[in-house]
């Protein structure tokens, strides 16, 4: 009986030291749930991508005539992204044309107008920092939003490359 446990047991520990690099490899990517997460992606080559949801977010400062943005949108840091280590901040910068409806006169009409993305994350801090700048008619326009990582950010590090056997 002993030798049959040890046997079972021994078989066991054998198939799971088989199936970790198989497990780890295939599990989706890991979410990002704060700014040292975000860090460590960025310093190991792993920019991060997802999406921020602005109905979450608190608006912190609106230098504008716009209502209030709630929409969904797609983040990236594969591009001018900066971390400066003095004071841990890391930023990056989106290029994205604003698109809304205005009606006028009764009539809806398009408009597009292009604008500047900054996403801060600094450390000890529960949210990322969402502003967006906007020039239009010799006027500027900027909101500021506070999104936190919990409700908000949805960050992920890319998967893995899996590699031929």
């Amino acid at each position: 009986m002993k030798n049959l446990l040890s046997s079972v047991t021994m078989t066991a520990f054998t198939f799971s030291l088989l199936l970790i690099p198989e497990t780890a490899v295939s599990v989706p990517n890991s979410k990002i749930m704060g700014h040292r997460w975000l860090v460590s992606a960025i310093k190991n080559n792993r920019s991060p991508s997802g999406y921020l949801d602005l109905k979450n977010c608190k608006l912190d400062k609106n230098i504008s005539d716009l209502p209030p943005d709630r929409r969904t949108y797609r983040i990236s840091f594969d591009d001018n992204f900066a971390y400066d280590p003095e004071n841990g901040n890391l930023s990056t910068i989106m290029n994205i044309l604003y698109q809304q409806t205005k009606e006028l006169g009764g009539t809806p009409i398009l408009m597009s107008r292009p604008a500047t993305i900054i996403l801060t994350s600094k450390p000890a801090t529960d949210f990322i920092s969402y502003q967006i700048v906007m020039t239009h008619n010799e006027k500027t326009m900027m909101q500021l939003y506070k999104c936190s990582w919990d409700k908000a950010v949805f960050l992920w590090k890319p998967q893995l490359a899996r590699f031929a056997r």
